[in-house]
């Protein structure tokens, strides 16, 4: 097989990066619609067999980063002009921005698309300098420390990942030829010690780029600092891209230590995630450190579901894309307050949103309850099949503990909501002219956190199986969506 017909649209973004490097920055507004419209394009190339991803997960995760890379490359177009005014960027900086999100943006498409476990892991180092650097394009103090915590940590969790990474492939019996995804026959001998040393070490390592607890400690100031299209693929894209690649290593080991214990590995830092989120999101008076925790929250969620095994698979699976639904349009909103506040988005500087800015307010009400895991929302329906799964597989004890901490994060957020979304006492509010190139974005994605947060597995279900039953281990034919799913 060719391999370029699995990598293909790669070629998009490193064409936008070369093209975009000597473009004048005023053509860069029509240049991404161009951008975009290709990286939709390619999603529908499987149809016409012009484009082959390696596997079923690989095209699931390869739609989530295209098209949240899409939505992060247009409502960058409106947001960079305003964010870039508020802070006297130059072109250069503007520039600067704009490559620096292609490069994410292919980056996290590579994590898809790329068949080789080394591979993966420099495609997550990417992802993870490129945004390294966005995150302190404001070049404000603040941005700078943010960024530097985030390298430190992430960059010490990646040779640790790198590590780890090796450990698993060579103690489980692959050479050098034999690191694809696809498995190989080989006459290496089995190495247990050497592969539950690199699962331990893939955890630290991934666990850090994945933000999961107690790796976490970069991600609130990361988030905060970073412009809003950049916070909302860190927290729907590159955070679960992680996990995927962690259990698909994970999926290695089976021959060497018992199949439980990366399993449980997985639920524990799941579970201490959670615990993370429900000890600090009621304290949280900035609305990007409140999403920020709440993706300590959900990448928890989907580290619980991968850990329990069977249903709590398809439900992690579909909460990596009802999540970024979600906190993409909170992120959004939460930047265009600090858009129309002048870089501030907390309490009690940007309370009464719904009377100073009701189409903001009302999208940041419906993604605030979708977050929470009300109904009929799609994430209710992904975290219904975690806790399920938990219990299904035995682990009641600790999905009743995640039950528990998840009504304690709920408690906390709908606690918050109402002092952004209301004034206290007498209305104060002066309505603030909201720009419809900003609200467009935000209306769409609220569109989907309707009514396509669960659409995606009924119009591919034979490829959502395959993809579920890839990061189960088992035969696809044994896997089955409920009805009510």
């Amino acid at each position: 097989m060719n391999v370029w017909i699995n990598i293909w649209p790669l070629a998009i973004l490193l064409g936008a990066i070369l093209i975009g490097w000597v473009l004048p920055v005023k053509y860069l507004r029509t240049f991404n619609g161009l951008v975009i419209v290709l990286m939709m394009a390619s999603l529908f190339m499987p149809l016409w067999h012009l484009f082959r991803p390696v596997d079923a997960l690989a095209y699931w995760f390869d739609i989530t980063a295209t098209v949240f890379g899409a939505f992060a490359i247009w409502f960058s177009g409106p947001y960079i002009a305003v964010e870039s005014g508020l802070h006297d960027w130059d072109e250069r900086r503007v520039k600067g921005y704009y490559l620096g999100l292609y490069t994410f943006v292919g980056s996290l498409m590579a994590m898809a698309l790329l068949a080789n476990y080394l591979l993966l892991w420099v495609a997550l180092e990417v992802a993870t300098l490129s945004s390294i650097y966005l995150v302190q394009t404001s070049g404000t103090r603040t941005s700078l420390e943010a960024a530097w915590r985030y390298l430190v940590v992430t960059e010490s969790g990646g040779l640790a990942g790198l590590l780890g990474t090796i450990l698993i492939l060579v103690g489980s019996a692959r050479n050098l030829g034999t690191w694809g995804l696809m498995p190989a026959s080989t006459s290496l001998p089995i190495n247990s010690t050497m592969v539950l040393a690199g699962i331990i070490l893939a955890a630290v390592g991934y666990g850090a780029k994945a933000g999961l607890a107690p790796f976490h400690t970069w991600l609130p100031d990361a988030h905060s600092e970073a412009p809003a299209p950049v916070s909302a693929l860190l927290s729907g894209v590159k955070l679960a891209g992680a996990v995927l690649i962690l259990d698909r290593l994970f999926s290695l080991s089976s021959g060497a230590v018992p199949a439980a214990w990366p399993h449980d590995l997985l639920w524990i830092l799941g579970l201490l995630s959670l615990i993370i989120a429900a000890s600090f999101v009621a304290f949280q008076k900035d609305l990007k450190r409140l999403w920020a925790y709440s993706s300590i929250e959900h990448i928890g969620l989907i580290a619980l579901g991968l850990g329990f095994g069977g249903l709590g698979v398809l439900g992690a699976l579909l909460h990596v894309w009802t999540h970024a639904i979600n906190k993409t349009l909170l992120f959004y909103n939460a930047g265009t307050v600090r858009l129309y506040y002048h870089g501030v988005s907390s309490l009690p500087d940007t309370s009464g949103l719904l009377e100073s800015s009701p189409y903001t307010g009302g999208l940041l009400a419906l993604g605030a309850t979708g977050i929470v895991g009300l109904p009929p929302f799609a994430p209710f329906w992904s975290e219904w099949l975690i806790l399920m799964g938990g219990i299904a597989q035995g682990h009641v004890v600790v999905t009743i503990v995640a039950i528990i901490l998840l009504l304690a994060i709920f408690g906390g957020i709908t606690l918050k909501m109402p002092r952004w979304l209301f004034t206290p006492g007498e209305s104060r509010k002066n309505r603030v002219h909201e720009s419809w190139r900003l609200i467009l974005p935000s209306m769409t994605l609220g569109v989907l956190v309707v009514i396509g947060g669960i659409a995606l597995p009924g119009l591919l279900p034979h490829m959502f199986h395959h993809a579920a039953a890839i990061l189960r281990y088992t035969s696809p034919s044994r896997v089955v969506m409920p009805k009510n799913s």
